[in-house]
């Protein structure tokens, strides 16, 4: 019965989100909605997912690209959206972007991305932006799927990416040298979308990653650091008047919520072994307040955390390498909600 009333509930949304002339972001208003739990998958596995689970409830269908189309969605699957009515998914080693019905799990159609290496996706005006390894973006109209253009970048390998108002933000990472040595980048490319083309740079700390808007003008950038001499950062950059102000925590990963930025930072000891702390931000005075801690030592492997738009409850992937996720549901008070077992390196919630 569960299953019939989700999938009544997506045919309902995409009948309508077709009805309109621009493709708009899905998000929903109420938390009865299903969302989507991306799973990675381990390097060379082939076995990248895509969980689809009750965000109220411990039901939580696993497989669920492979249950409906009788393949997997390929290897590392690295960013997924929901837009226009349709799920994008990026697979990176697979060169693929998967276009989905949300309402039945199908593939509409899988975007051969050629040697590009697809990373992480955006959307803006009926368009798909797709960082790719080979130093560029490459844009993907939503009503003919196929790739439309392609703007090359003069930095390291791109990542992670944000829309403000005219122009898109790209943060640039890392690449190996001849000697095969890792270099990093500490730039972030400003793109032009009225012209598809580079059009400046913004410098900010070492080897940026994770970008995300904040308002019309502000953007969150965190930056790895090179693991060496050059520490990790989160800073905010300021468009309107050229500034940067760090946060007093930096982040491996975060998402924003009704002013506050929820973020967790990981750290390694001498062995390898991984502790993850987590704090929230406030945006406006910028201070920190750590957040969970009696479950950090749970949540040592967390590899996202993403905030339900519509309840403000925090839900955090802890991915052990090369096994079985779990994903921990918080009340916005810290409280446990739930804990279901995800695929392999979860990483994404998608509401």
């Amino acid at each position: 019965m569960k299953n019939n009333i989700i999938t009544l509930f997506f045919l309902a949304a995409t009948l309508f989100a077709a009805c309109k002339k621009e493709p708009v972001p899905d998000t929903p208003s109420v938390s009865t909605a299903p969302a989507y739990l991306l799973n990675e998958g381990s390097w060379g596995g082939n076995d990248a997912s895509i969980s689809l689970f009750d965000r109220n409830s411990d039901n939580i269908e696993n497989n669920w690209f492979r249950n409906n189309n009788g393949r997997g969605i390929g290897d590392l699957a690295q960013d997924l959206i929901h837009y226009g009515g349709k799920l994008y998914v990026s697979v990176y080693t697979s060169n693929t972007v998967e276009v989905i019905d949300p309402a039945t799990g199908k593939s509409i159609k899988q975007i051969d991305m050629g040697t590009r290496g697809p990373r992480y996706l955006a959307y803006h005006n009926g368009k798909i932006y797709v960082s790719c390894y080979d130093k560029s973006i490459v844009r993907i109209d939503t009503a003919a799927l196929g790739i439309e253009a392609s703007c090359p970048l003069s930095g390291m390998q791109p990542e992670q990416l944000c829309i403000i108002g005219d122009n898109m933000y790209v943060c640039n990472c890392w690449q190996y040298d001849a000697n095969g040595n890792a270099i990093y980048d500490s730039t972030v490319s400003i793109v032009n979308l009225s012209t598809f083309s580079e059009t400046g740079k913004i410098t900010v700390g070492r080897n940026p990653g994770r970008i995300k808007a904040l308002d019309s003008h502000r953007f969150i950038v965190a930056c790895a650091g090179d693991y060496g001499a050059a520490p990790a950062q989160t800073l905010i950059v300021d468009l309107a008047n050229g500034t940067q102000q760090p946060l007093p925590v930096s982040a491996t990963g975060f998402d924003i919520f009704d002013g506050n930025i929820y973020l967790y930072q990981t750290t390694y000891d001498a062995q390898g072994h991984p502790a993850a702390v987590f704090y929230k931000v406030d945006l406006a005075t910028l201070q920190s307040t750590p957040i969970l801690q009696q479950h950090t030592a749970d949540l040592r492997n967390a590899y996202a955390i993403n905030v339900d738009p519509a309840t403000g409850n925090l839900f955090i992937c802890n991915s052990p390498y090369n096994a079985n996720a779990d994903l921990y549901t918080f009340q916005p008070d810290g409280s446990l909600v739930r804990k279901v077992e995800g695929g392999i390196l979860a990483s994404k919630v998608v509401f």
